[in-house]
């Protein structure tokens, strides 16, 4: 396929498939997991999730290819390793062996927390490795984006032209150190020392509508063109306000990036008032995962450049950005 969009924010998992939440968060990621087409848990349960989603990738009409994302651990402010983040965990390594099995289809997102000892080599084994980006959830690592201390590591990023992919808004699937590390105000200190930041989820609090956070994200949209967005999970209920809102600023779609935060669905009920008969029919019918994120935004009007990550990485160096699919070895 030569068309399509990169969806930039998508979830894989361990390939020993070691998953240990508690309480309601085992049942959210059972209820993930099914929607997923995965049953059972260890490497089979790895494998079969991980089939199910390059199967969908390949299935999807507008959607060709995805980038899988690594997550670290959680360190304290000493660089030692804490248990705050044992329910989920993906190691470098392991994208790294996803992506080569279906090179066609998969991108390498890594993940480095910035408290590790050895922050900045991590940076530069993974971007000698081919990754396109960097994930961080700062509310469940245990990172302070507006601690100085960090500046090295953001200096590092922009030396290497890598993109940070960094959570905004509440964190609820994770258990959450400080929620108030996601504010997005937090990013200003990685914006000033030039990382091209993507704040995951678009803008969005983590609650419906929150007007005190979109006015911060209009302001700082409009004051750094180093910061983007993407719109992963914001077909969800708890997300869906902000979609509403990028509708009525089309003067920045230029700065949104396509995620579907796969495997998180789309809310599909939900967006019943606001679409026309048609157009509700169109979304519920489409039963494709990645589909169903870009027939939403279609619908709402709400139209990211198809090419908008390859642009970004193409502004930052990356030959992989650039390739379609048939070029990829």
């Amino acid at each position: 396929m030569n068309g399509g969009y990169t969806d930039m924010h998508v979830h894989c998992v361990p390939r020993d498939g070691a998953v240990s939440f508690r309480g309601w968060r085992r049942l959210l990621t059972q209820v993930l997991a099914r929607g997923a087409g995965t049953r059972g848990s260890g490497p089979q349960a790895a494998r079969m999730y991980m089939d199910q989603l390059a199967q969908r990738l390949r299935d999807a009409r507008q959607v060709r290819r995805a980038v899988l994302l690594a997550l670290d651990g959680a360190y304290d402010a000493r660089g030692i390793p804490s248990n705050h983040m044992q329910g989920f965990a993906v190691s470098n390594a392991d994208v790294r062996a996803w992506c080569a099995e279906a090179p066609d289809l998969f991108l390498y997102g890594a993940s480095v927390h910035p408290h590790r000892p050895d922050a900045l080599d991590a940076l530069e084994r993974a971007a000698a490795r081919g990754a396109v980006l960097v994930k961080l959830i700062p509310n469940s690592q245990g990172i302070d984006l507006a601690d100085r201390r960090h500046q090295p590591y953001f200096h590092k990023l922009t030396e290497l032209g890598l993109p940070l992919l960094c959570h905004t808004g509440a964190e609820f699937v994770l258990s959450a150190q400080h929620q108030a590390w996601g504010d997005l105000n937090r990013l200003r200190p990685a914006l000033d020392a030039g990382v091209t930041v993507i704040a995951a989820h678009g803008g969005s609090s983590g609650w419906f509508y929150n007007q005190q956070a979109l006015r911060r994200y209009a302001v700082l949209l409009a004051s750094y063109p180093n910061l983007y967005g993407d719109t992963a999970a914001l077909g969800l209920v708890n997300r869906m306000g902000v979609l509403l809102w990028w509708r009525r600023h089309a003067e920045s779609v230029g700065q949104l990036l396509f995620g579907s935060d796969y495997p998180v669905p789309v809310s599909v009920a939900a967006w019943r008032p606001w679409l026309g008969a048609a157009d509700y029919r169109r979304l519920s019918c489409e039963v494709n995962p990645f589909d169903r994120m870009a027939v939403l935004l279609r619908v709402l009007g709400i139209r990211p450049p198809m090419h908008g990550f390859e642009a970004l990485l193409r502004g930052l160096g990356h030959r992989s950005g650039m390739m379609m699919p048939e070029e990829r070895e």
